[in-house]
């Protein structure tokens, strides 16, 4: 091999080794942040949107499916038994014509006779950035009259197999005619390193193999270079 094959060769190799690998890119969204290096067990998600549940109007994302229960002497204005059903749009800000960012899907129902408390369960499928066809599982009794409630995550797809958390919940605004609320979740979300990584995950593979720039085909470009380096070295 004579000395500008093997300068070549080393210069390659060094670029290839230098350049951050698919492992060491994070996903990044403005409503999204990691809280841990990703090094650890666990890697901790952050997650900040607004859950717009309107009830009114010509085109209504939350449609009671099933009508209340008779009202009873003790509680005459009871919603006890009437069942909701929701599409209801996740946005980054309280702004309901901010960026969407997702859609929570699914129901809730009026669970308590004497007291405001509905149990929900939902699917919030998100639609932005890295995060863009994983979705998270969300499922509990929510005490929607309290300033601040939580509510458990049960489970997710995509960056977020295998999820486990909690939402904070805040009621932004109230209209108490005709139900339409605007809702503040903050979500922390534990998932295994490996899955939010996007190790095999469906959603992170596709997304990467739709973009030539993605850091997948950038390591496999690299080590390309690396073999092209060692042919074209061998033949100098």
């Amino acid at each position: 091999m004579s000395r500008l094959g093997l300068t070549l060769l080393l210069v390659t190799i060094s670029m290839a080794v230098s350049t951050p690998s698919a492992q060491a890119q994070k996903p990044s969204a403005s409503w999204a942040r990691r809280l841990d290096s990703g090094t650890g067990p666990d890697t901790i998600t952050n997650l900040q949107f607004y859950f717009h549940d309107i009830r009114s109007g010509r085109n209504p994302t939350a449609v009671q499916i099933i009508n209340p229960v008779a009202s009873t002497a003790s509680s005459p204005n009871s919603f006890f038994g009437s069942v909701t059903m929701v599409d209801d749009a996740l946005t980054e800000t309280a702004d309901a014509g901010s960026k969407l960012v997702g859609r929570a899907q699914g129901m809730y129902t009026f669970s308590a006779q004497n007291e405001s408390a509905i149990v929900m369960s939902m699917g919030l499928g998100f639609t932005d950035g890295p995060y863009a066809g994983s979705t998270l599982s969300v499922m509990g009794k929510n005490m929607f009259m309290n300033p601040t409630r939580e509510l458990p995550v049960v489970g997710g797809t995509g960056l977020f197999r295998m999820a486990r958390g909690y939402a904070v919940l805040k009621t932004v605004t109230l209209n108490t005619t005709n139900g339409d609320a605007v809702v503040s979740y903050n979500v922390t979300v534990y998932t295994p390193a490996s899955s939010a990584n996007g190790q095999d995950s469906p959603v992170t593979t596709n997304a990467l193999s739709s973009s030539s720039s993605s850091p997948t085909m950038m390591a496999r470009g690299r080590w390309w270079m690396v073999g092209a380096a060692i042919a074209a070295a061998a033949f100098l």
